[in-house]
């Protein structure tokens, strides 16, 4: 949601952009002769990626708030900014806190990680409340659950919806001129590679030119639907750490794209994003096709 306000004087403006249940958020005030930006602290990265002027250009530079935590803010005071760039910044700060979602550890799996996915995004909810699934919802929801049932033509159909928002959300990720991507599905069982994650993946990975890495698993993983969210990161250390994972190929040094179709708890995604950073990934950023409504998986 997008906020202007202006006090009584109509001397500062406040652009405030932020969506429900999304991380990243970012705040613009506006007066005659200067302009502050303030974020969450875990986004200054993303912002100086795509905007490096904008710290480049002030004289204090990013300061962690004093007042509230996880907050930073940067000043840009009269002669250090270009109007143009400031609209156009604006213009992206709607656009990249509102077009997905941005995920973060929630309460149910906060205890158990910290830093090992660097970002994640969802293309959207698999469902708004009282109103049933949202567009992309309804495709993953199909080809996920219903496929032998669907015509070649509505197939087609919902795999382009999926690939279109997917490709499309991959503008928000710092490539640094593509050089150390990689891709990579969840890992998966060689039946695993024909479901929808590993086709994902696969298809980011065609169109966007990056290497994908297969991770295979060398074992029988059990059914883990009724786990706890406890025994389930359990349940893969134990696979991931006793060689029951394989990786065709190193990523020490890469950054990597991971790609899954639900995200739900979270846990999943994370659990191999720690396995990646203890093979010397350096970073991972996660990609969903949908985040269900609820933080908990499903027992």
């Amino acid at each position: 949601m997008y906020y202007l306000n202006s006090n009584e004087g109509g001397d500062i403006m406040k652009y405030q952009f932020e969506r429900t249940r999304s991380d990243f958020w970012i705040i613009v005030h506006e007066n005659d002769d200067a302009y502050s930006i303030s974020t969450n602290d875990r986004y200054v990265g993303i912002i100086n990626y795509f905007f490096p002027i904008l710290e480049r250009n002030s004289p204090t530079k990013w300061r962690k708030s004093e007042n509230y935590a996880n907050m930073s803010n940067l000043w840009l005071p009269e002669g250090c900014y270009d109007q143009n760039i400031m609209t156009e910044f604006i213009n992206w700060s709607e656009e990249v806190t509102n077009k997905v979602l941005w995920l973060s550890l929630n309460k149910n799996i906060k205890e158990y990680f910290d830093d090992e996915l660097d970002y994640c995004i969802a293309s959207d909810f698999n469902i708004v409340y009282g109103e049933g699934r949202t567009e992309i919802g309804e495709a993953e929801y199909q080809l996920k659950y219903n496929i032998e049932d669907l015509s070649v033509t509505e197939r087609n159909q919902y795999a382009n919806i999926i690939m279109s928002k997917m490709l499309d959300n991959c503008k928000y990720i710092p490539f640094n001129n593509g050089l150390n991507w990689c891709v990579s599905p969840m890992p998966a069982t060689k039946f695993g590679k024909t479901k929808l994650a590993w086709q994902m993946a696969e298809e980011i990975s065609q169109q966007l030119r990056l290497s994908f890495i297969k991770p295979i698993l060398s074992c029988d993983k059990p059914q883990m639907k009724q786990l706890s969210i406890k025994e389930k990161i359990e349940t893969w250390e134990k696979i991931y750490y006793n060689n029951g994972v394989i990786l065709d190929n190193q990523v020490r040094g890469k950054n990597v794209i991971v790609v899954d179709d639900l995200y739900q708890s979270g846990a999943t995604m994370w659990e191999y994003a720690k396995f990646l950073k203890s093979l010397g990934a350096r970073c991972v950023f996660g990609i969903a096709c949908v985040k269900s409504l609820r933080d908990s998986d499903n027992t």
